[in-house]
């Protein structure tokens, strides 16, 4: 090989070692960032209002009190005869600034087999916006095809609603 050649090897050989260094260093660079940042959204869905609407036949309101959570209720109703019922609205409020979504629904009913509940205008999924209101209802029926009359005590329907909420993204 000619002195030439080996003077453009070695040359190259160098370059790319040159190169090979500085895309090193590049990458191993350590990028320090620093910063602060305040959360200003507030949460706050809560149970704003439960009022008992008319009663169907001789069914009554005992209670329909909200929990300490503010996103549970219980209800209580007396029913006399099959077909009684009595329908509550409860009002859910937004007042914080992040949207919210219902993740979760139940309902836990008493004991009694002749009483039977249903919910209407709310469903998994649904979004309060921040500062809005929803309202839905709550219906508590004595079951029209029970044929014997249950004990005194299992007309009194207890039941028991909780609601959770995520923020919406």
């Amino acid at each position: 090989m000619s002195q030439k050649n080996k003077n453009i090897l070695i040359g190259g050989l160098l370059a790319i070692v040159l190169v090979m260094a500085v895309g090193y260093a590049a990458f191993a660079t350590q990028l320090n960032i620093s910063g602060s940042a305040n959360v200003t959204s507030t949460w706050d869905v809560h149970i704003k209002s439960i009022t008992a609407g008319t009663p169907v036949g001789t069914a009554v309101s005992k209670s329909a009190t909200v929990g300490e959570s503010k996103l549970t209720a219980n209800f209580e109703t007396d029913l006399v005869a099959p077909g009684d019922s009595l329908t509550y609205t409860v009002t859910v409020e937004n007042g914080g600034t992040l949207d919210a979504k219902l993740s979760e629904l139940t309902f836990t009913p008493g004991s009694s087999a002749a009483i039977t509940y249903s919910s209407a205008g709310i469903a998994k999924d649904d979004v309060i916006a921040a500062g809005a209101t929803k309202a839905f209802t709550v219906t508590v029926t004595y079951n029209a095809s029970v044929t014997s009359q249950p004990a005194q005590a299992d007309t009194t329907s207890s039941l028991a609603m909780v609601m959770s909420f995520v923020q919406n993204k």
